[in-house]
C-alpha cells in the first residue's frame, strides 16, 4: 500500500449524501477547490490523517454492524484525484457487499472519464472506480448556481448519474429517485 495515502474522515449513520444509511469516506485531496467549497480543508493533498488497513477493516465493520446500511459514499476533496485510494476502498466493498450501493462525489464531468479510452494508469484506474458505483454526482460547485432545495447536489450545474444504466447504453443517464433507491 501508498504509504502516502491520506483521508479526510469517515463519517457514520449518515442519510444526506445518498439514498439510506450509510457511511460517507471523505478523501483528501482536491484540484478543484471550488469558491466557497463546504470542505475546504480536504483540498491539499497532504493534509488530513495517515490511511491504514486498519480504517478499512474499521469501515467494513460498520456494514457487518449495521446490517441495513445501504450505501458507501465516497465525497472529498475529490475521490477521483486519489484514485488509488478510493479504488482500493471501493473494491474491498463491493467484493464484502455487492448488493450494496457506491455514491461518488466528483467535481469532474462523467463524460471525461467514463466513455473515453484510457490513455494512463490513472485513466484506467478511474475507469474502474466508475464501474464499481451505482450513482456519481458530477460537477463541481459553483456558488452563483447553489439551490439548497436540490436533493444530494449544492448547484444546478451538477448532476446526480445512474452510472450502470450510462455504461449499459454508452451515454450518460441521470439517476431517478423513482426506482425506490435501488442504484
Amino acid at each position: 500500500m501508498n504509504p502516502d495515502l491520506r483521508y479526510a474522515g469517515i463519517e457514520y449513520d449518515d442519510v444526506a449524501n445518498g439514498i439510506g444509511l450509510g457511511a460517507v469516506f471523505f478523501t483528501q485531496g482536491c484540484p478543484h477547490q471550488c469558491p466557497e467549497c463546504q470542505n475546504p480543508q480536504t483540498w491539499s493533498k497532504d493534509g488530513g490523517i495517515k490511511f491504514t488497513d486498519s480504517v478499512l477493516d474499521q469501515l467494513m465493520q460498520y456494514y457487518y454492524d449495521i446490517q441495513y446500511a445501504s450505501r458507501l459514499t465516497l465525497s472529498g476533496g475529490d475521490p477521483l484525484a486519489n484514485p488509488e485510494l478510493t479504488y482500493r476502498i471501493i473494491f474491498k466493498f463491493k467484493t464484502i457487499f455487492p448488493q450494496k450501493a457506491v455514491w461518488l462525489y466528483t467535481g469532474y464531468k462523467f463524460e471525461d472519464f467514463a466513455f473515453n479510452v484510457p490513455a494512463t494508469q490513472n485513466e484506467a484506474l478511474i475507469q474502474k472506480i466508475v464501474r464499481l458505483c451505482n450513482v456519481i454526482v458530477d460537477g463541481k460547485f459553483e456558488i452563483d448556481k447553489r439551490d439548497i432545495t436540490l436533493q444530494f447536489m449544492g448547484s444546478s450545474n451538477q448532476r446526480i448519474i445512474d452510472v450502470q444504466k450510462s455504461l449499459k447504453s454508452n451515454q450518460t443517464v441521470l439517476w431517478n429517485d423513482m426506482n425506490g433507491g435501488n442504484t
